[in-house]
């Protein structure tokens, strides 16, 4: 089925004057010809609405009725993905506001993010999606609780926020939360964080980000296992055209950018270097 692209603004700034989008009604698979955006059902509905919950639904939709196909996308590049509960994720609530403000995270980012919160036990719910807009899981943390779900799911095979990356410039991070951070700072387009979820970046994901972005800022925690992550990402990521740089530290104690304050972060973006520390 044709029509005119229903992201052509998303991508390009103006709308599609004429017909140049497809979609495959047996896959689900659609491609504007004119402006490039290309993807499956669930990415479709992330774009169009900035919410992952209808994202959520569209994928409970596919499952419930059996149209498996409509989920293809680019092939899962896990042989034998876990099933994920869908219908568990979507009863954890709202991130409390306090928590959120205590970490310099607007509410609004969140939510778009995907971002829960399990009252009991008070753990962090961290949506893992592919790609392509499917979630495969989540991450439960709380003080000195950290847990997968489902046990064996690929995160090593994507990076959060990566369903969403339409910048320039990604800033690599550790951690999720330090993703929602910097887009409640920086909501704009140039710059978006993606995150390893942990120190650990595995060469699918090195693969993933230089693909995806014209220049890469490391911003790995500021401790000896990041030093370390980050010197191996230096010297193993694929170049992308824009290069390679650092995240400033020279400025700040901080660990990471979940501890900077506001003006310390656009320092150490803004001062972000080909040159480590």
């Amino acid at each position: 089925v044709g029509g005119r692209c229903p992201v052509h603004h998303l991508t390009v700034g103006k709308e599609d004057r004429s017909p140049s989008w497809s979609m495959n009604l047996y896959s689900g698979l659609w491609i504007c010809y004119s402006c490039g955006a290309k993807g499956n059902l669930p990415q479709l509905v992330l774009q169009l609405t900035d919410n992952s919950d209808e994202a959520v639904l569209v994928n409970e939709y596919i499952l419930s009725s059996g149209l498996a196909r409509l989920k293809a996308g680019t092939p899962d590049p896990a042989e034998a993905q876990p099933s994920v509960d869908l219908s568990t994720y979507r009863k954890f609530v709202p991130v409390p506001e306090q928590l959120l403000e205590y970490r310099r995270i607007d509410p609004v980012v969140a939510q778009r993010f995907g971002i829960r919160w399990d009252p009991q036990p008070r753990h962090w719910i961290i949506p893992i999606i592919s790609s392509t807009g499917d979630l495969w899981g989540w991450q439960a943390k709380g003080k000195g609780y950290f847990r997968n779900v489902p046990t064996g799911v690929p995160k090593s095979r994507t990076l959060f926020g990566i369903e969403r990356f339409k910048a320039q410039v990604a800033v690599l991070v550790e951690s999720p939360l330090d993703v929602v951070r910097l887009a409640s700072l920086r909501p704009g387009l140039l710059t978006h964080g993606l995150a390893s979820f942990g120190a650990h970046v595995s060469t699918y994901q090195l693969n993933l980000v230089s693909r995806w972005a014209d220049t890469i800022v490391i911003a790995l925690d500021n401790d000896e296992a990041g030093i370390c992550a980050a010197e191996r990402v230096a010297r193993d990521c694929p170049r992308p055209r824009g290069g390679i740089n650092y995240l400033r530290y020279e400025h700040t104690n901080a660990k990471d950018i979940g501890d900077m304050t506001n003006d310390e972060l656009e320092e150490a973006l803004t001062g972000a270097s080909a040159r480590p520390w």
